[in-house]
């Protein structure tokens, strides 16, 4: 098997020269957002504006809690960078169930006028929990070690390991939502301001309500509507509203669904 790692040297070879003294170190951390998600963020120990070449960690949790995770969610500029998707499916053993992710640069961040600050955190992705409640944590074991699954945490940047520490391992109880049915999509996303919202929902549900929360948990915009038709649009304006990352939370149907909706 081809590793990340040999992989990650070949994405590396683009990117421009530099010593390992000039390169920092990148921590990961794993967290609950409080909406029903877990949130990655990385933690650069230096500024960096060259070549984020690759990245992989794995996610395990209690696989008798009958949970899964949802599909990785990034919005720009992270998204265009360093895209991230799981690398193969779930997988259980000895107890716990493992997720494998990994990502690949697109390109240096300075040619999307990026710069990393020293010990500022990234958040790089979320995702939904679907199914159960459990405990979460990014897993450096006898599992991910194994040559056949190559899933320990590791970093590169300009093509060498940069690989730093996991600064927050564990979330707490996190209760997943059953999302069965049900999808929603925003667009344009990030936005200047006029957007789109697009829900499709089971036949015979009810009605639903939308709600805006922003980065210190305030709603500040909410709307209500009815999911009989099936698919369902909605217009979301933020021009009024400061540039920042806020929430998009669906409710109906006693299921959850949130989206990060990025206003420029």
């Amino acid at each position: 098997m081809i590793s990340f790692r040999t992989l990650s040297l070949a994405f590396g070879l683009t990117a421009a020269a530099a010593t390992s003294a000039q390169l920092p170190t990148v921590d990961i951390g794993l967290f609950d957002n409080g909406l029903g998600q877990l949130e990655v963020r990385l933690r650069p120990d230096a500024t960096f504006n060259e070549f984020f070449s690759s990245l992989v960690f794995t996610v395990r949790w209690d696989a008798a809690s009958g949970a899964n995770l949802d599909a990785v969610a990034q919005v720009a500029p992270e998204s265009n960078y360093m895209p991230v998707l799981k690398s193969g499916g779930e997988v259980d053993d000895q107890g716990y169930r493992y997720q494998v992710f990994a990502g690949f640069g697109t390109a240096p961040l300075s040619s999307f006028g990026l710069t990393w600050a020293s010990s500022a955190e990234i958040t790089l992705l979320t995702m939904n929990v679907l199914n159960g409640t459990s405990v979460f944590e990014i897993a450096n074991d006898a599992w991910t070690t194994d040559p056949n699954n190559n899933g320990d945490f590791y970093v590169s940047l300009n093509g060498e390991d940069k690989t730093g520490v996991v600064y927050q391992i564990s979330t707490g109880l996190i209760e997943g939502v059953t999302a069965t049915g049900w999808s929603m999509d925003v667009l344009p996303n990030p936005t200047d301001g006029a957007s789109t919202i697009t829900i499709d929902a089971p036949e015979g549900s009810g009605r639903g309500e939308l709600e805006l929360i922003n980065a210190a948990g305030q709603r500040v915009w909410s709307r209500s509507f009815s999911a009989s038709r099936g698919t369902v649009r909605s217009s979301l304006d933020l021009t009024p509203f400061e540039a920042g990352v806020y929430t998009l939370r669906l409710r109906c149907d006693d299921q959850v669904i949130t989206r990060r909706v990025v206003r420029r």
